[in-house]
């Protein structure tokens, strides 16, 4: 009280402070103008629950009114949530002899609940497009923070973004996408998207997932299959999907991504993205190519993280230096046994140095420095973590191929968000599939279903019980022979008896 300011506007922008701070929306209330010109002289806002509404005034006049014949095909009218309470929360203004605006009465009780802090940019009085957040939505800068950052709702800020005539990627295509988004959210309000801008206002980066990519992830998060190989030549943005494996052994998706450049910093913002997105928790293993730059982004965000080289790209990026091997039938083999199959650490060196030393490779760069990064990639180096017994980066893989996106020269963003749609369906089909025929069906086979087998029938999927079964097979078809004793060390042959067919190659 007796709180004085220049303007009307002044004293407003304290109100609206206060409750802000306080949790209530404001609007205008009444006005007196000094007679016969626009000059204020006294103003009140009152709280946005003030009165009552319209139909509450016809209920309390008792009007009789002539109730139409509606045509069937009419609509209903829509139902309107009562908003108003009564509330006598108000601020009275008025202009003293000094010819200042002086606060007369401050009314700071209300008669129903305040809102909560995480909702207040959602009243109406909070929402205006001032010339700041005008800047905000140019520059885009504040929006990875969400629309409470922002300080209005998503409906406020699309209807600004329609009249803005944003910088973008040609023919609208990166506003029709950053469109679906928003449209995402309003249909989960769990959807997260997050993307940046270059200097010129062209898209940058953008990632995105939906609530059920999250609850996957919170389930199979441990391994996650990251590949950036692919690109959309129309505007030459890196394909990133970030790639899981479930229950069944099939593809799940935590995320997807496209990033402008293979630069640390692009990845950085990539993975602290998503990181953000999935309550920041990390995975157990990562899966990627031959990257220097996100080796250097894992190992900040993802400190704890076991970072592995796909094996996949390994070996694609080993035939193109074969040259005259590649006409070698033996060679691929070896090479192959090496990146796959060798159990024991002594067993890929030994057979590691044998193939170099056969085909001529000692001194050979990329072999070299193959061989450096080996306990990022070798199986044998690779057994005091988990990693779900994955060996190559073909779950991503299969991503791409199944998106329809390789080398497609037309493909542009809203077409690769409908396929990505399209196909993250038929993945969710195929699990949904999968639960169903393991609550309907119990696994058979070919060993006698007790003990130890019948346990893991009644855990595993059917997928995975049929992988169990297997080494269950190999294990019992094993033998082993003592070769030697030496104090307290005993050295024993270990092999497979071949006739039970089960021998692996």
């Amino acid at each position: 009280m007796g709180y004085t300011a220049e303007t009307v506007e002044e004293l407003l922008g304290f109100y609206e402070k206060h409750a802000s701070e306080v949790g209530f929306s404001i609007r205008k209330g009444n006005t007196r103008f000094k007679v016969g010109t626009r000059i204020v002289l006294e103003k009140t806002y009152v709280c946005s629950a003030a009165g009552v509404t319209s139909n509450e005034k016809n209920k309390k006049k008792k009007v009789q009114t002539v109730v139409p014949v509606v045509p069937k095909k009419e609509r209903k009218p829509r139902q309107v949530s009562i908003t108003r309470t009564q509330c006598r929360a108000c601020l009275r203004v008025k202009m003293n002899s000094e010819g200042r605006y002086e606060v007369v009465n401050h009314v700071i009780m209300h008669n129903h609940d305040l809102t909560r802090s995480q909702w207040h940019y959602l009243h109406r009085s909070e929402r205006q497009i001032t010339e700041e957040k005008r800047e905000a939505i140019e520059t885009m800068q504040k929006s990875a923070g969400g629309e409470e950052n922002l300080g209005h709702s998503k409906k406020d800020h699309l209807n600004y973004c329609t009249r803005l005539k944003m910088k973008q990627i040609e023919g609208g295509d990166a506003q029709a996408v950053t469109d679906i988004m928003y449209l995402e959210v309003e249909g989960d309000p769990n959807f997260f998207f997050r993307f940046r801008l270059d200097e010129k206002g062209k898209l940058r980066s953008l990632f995105w997932r939906d609530s059920m990519m999250m609850e996957d992830y919170g389930i199979f998060g441990d391994i996650v299959v990251f590949d950036t190989t692919y690109r959309t030549n129309r505007y030459n943005l890196i394909c990133a999907p970030i790639v899981g494996i479930n229950n069944h052994w099939n593809n799940c998706m935590f995320g997807c991504a496209f990033i402008g450049d293979e630069k640390i910093e692009s990845f950085v913002w990539l993975l602290q993205t998503f990181k953000k997105s999935m309550g920041g928790k990390s995975p157990i293993s990562i899966f990627t190519d031959q990257d220097a730059a996100m080796n250097n982004a894992i190992n900040q965000v993802f400190p704890d993280s076991r970072h592995r080289l796909c094996v996949w790209h390994l070996h694609q990026n080993a035939i193109t230096r074969f040259g005259a091997l590649k006409r070698d039938p033996t060679f691929k083999k070896t090479f192959n046994y090496c990146l796959y199959k060798c159990v024991t650490v002594v067993e890929f060196q030994t057979n590691w140095r044998s193939m170099l030393q056969q085909y001529e490779l000692i001194g050979e760069e990329w072999f070299t420095n193959v061989y450096d990064l080996r306990e990022k990639w070798c199986p044998a180096l690779s057994k005091d973590f988990f990693s779900a017994g994955i060996l190559s980066s073909q779950p991503s893989e299969s991503t791409n191929h199944a998106i329809g996106f390789r080398e497609n020269r037309t493909t542009s963003l809203t077409d690769f968000y409908r396929l990505f749609k399209g196909t993250l369906q038929r993945w969710r089909s195929t699990e949904k599939h999968a639960e169903f025929s393991c609550s309907k069906s119990v696994p058979s086979s070919a060993l006698p279903l007790s003990g130890l087998l019948k346990h893991a029938s009644e855990v595993y999927t059917l997928s995975l019980f049929r992988d169990f079964e297997e080494e269950f097979g190999y294990s019992i078809a094993t033998t082993a022979k003592l070769i030697w004793k030496q104090e307290n060390i005993e050295f024993y042959a270990v092999s497979m008896m071949k006739n039970l067919g089960l021998h692996r190659e």
